[in-house]
């Protein structure tokens, strides 16, 4: 009876500490705020989870997978937000560090490294499983997944596209790299001057192109995330701002939108457009998700070991995967509201 009594007395202090501190931390890590849950969509031992958008019919999650200690093979992955199944579309790409859907419905695969490109999946929702490419040699082995030239050769993340569907912009995620404009309608790819706007560059040669112009340098853009005012966020990771673009006069214009202190290496970003919130992924050791709600920012998720990234807001989902901790695999969950479920 004694013993039963101790345990009871541990449990209550348990849940009283839990209250206070208003997280509630499972058995895979994850650190959760008081009030959020979450539902695991599929978990993985052999890849490494980067950004991530959804098919127009909410069906199926697309991702991209890079190279790490746990995946020696970059690959393009599709899962089934239903049933948890995931479908390996593509592999052998240099790196793969983000998918986005372009206005056109096409799959834009941003490459990483110094010769990176953007590779184009024409049709996502009719693309066989298990296709490979030979990045040196640009080839595929389905003809529906080629590199898109006009994109440039330079080290591919962040990636957005306007509004309006006239622009892609695209940043070079090297410590010092550039930010681009294609346009899409005449395929002409420029990079942005302080003082000149945006320059013309040779999509094959737009670093050292860049460079010689005096192009604007950035500390590492890790994600590019629209607003619904036509303006973009620039996540510089490496210096923990994020940036705001404002590309809609005549004149592009830049300034820090955020920087707090606690907010040290932003990566990727989506905007909540149900909340008017935009949640951060911080690549930091600990990693946190984070919410910013105009005034304040909110720890949502915390983990201590793995990295929290490929945060994607859709009707009021929140979409998040974590590139795993000691003995945990990667895992895509999606984070809700308690009160909502």
């Amino acid at each position: 009876m004694g013993h039963i009594l101790l345990m009871r007395y541990f449990a209550i202090i348990a849940s009283i500490l839990l209250a206070l501190n208003g997280c509630q931390v499972n058995a895979i890590g994850l650190d959760v705020a008081s009030g959020w849950s979450y539902h695991s969509l599929g978990a993985w031992r052999q890849l490494t989870p980067t950004q991530a958008d959804l098919g127009a019919d909410g069906r199926w999650l697309y991702f991209g997978s890079e190279l790490s200690e746990f995946s020696s093979v970059a690959s393009v992955a599709a899962l089934n937000v239903k049933n948890g199944h995931t479908h390996v579309l593509v592999e052998g790409l240099r790196n793969v560090h983000a998918v986005r859907f372009a206005p056109d419905g096409s799959l834009w695969v941003a490459e990483g490294g110094e010769q990176g490109e953007i590779w184009r999946m024409a049709e996502p929702g009719h693309f066989p499983d298990n296709q490979k490419v030979d990045a040196v040699a640009r080839e595929s082995t389905h003809p529906g997944f080629a590199p898109f030239r006009f994109a440039g050769v330079f080290d591919h993340r962040a990636m957005a596209f306007s509004i309006d569907h006239r622009f892609a912009y695209l940043a070079d995620a090297a410590a010092d790299g550039g930010l681009y404009r294609l346009n899409m309608r005449s395929r002409q790819l420029a990079v942005l001057h302080s003082e000149k706007g945006w320059l013309s560059v040779d999509p094959e040669g737009a670093v050292q192109l860049a460079r010689k112009m005096g192009a604007a340098r950035f500390a590492a853009i890790s994600d590019i995330e629209p607003l619904p005012d036509g303006s973009l966020l620039l996540a510089e990771s490496a210096s923990g701002r994020i940036l705001r673009l404002d590309d809609r006069g005549a004149k592009p214009h830049i300034n820090t939108w955020l920087q707090q202190s606690e907010l040290h290496h932003p990566g990727d970003m989506a905007w909540d457009e149900e909340r008017q919130w935009l949640w951060i992924a911080d690549a930091s050791t600990p990693s946190t998700l984070w919410a910013w709600d105009g005034h304040n920012l909110h720890r949502i998720v915390r983990h201590e070991r793995a990295r929290i990234s490929a945060v994607l807001a859709v009707a009021g989902k929140i979409y998040v995967s974590v590139h795993r901790g000691r003995n945990n695999p990667a895992m895509t969950f999606i984070l809700r509201e308690s009160s909502s479920e």
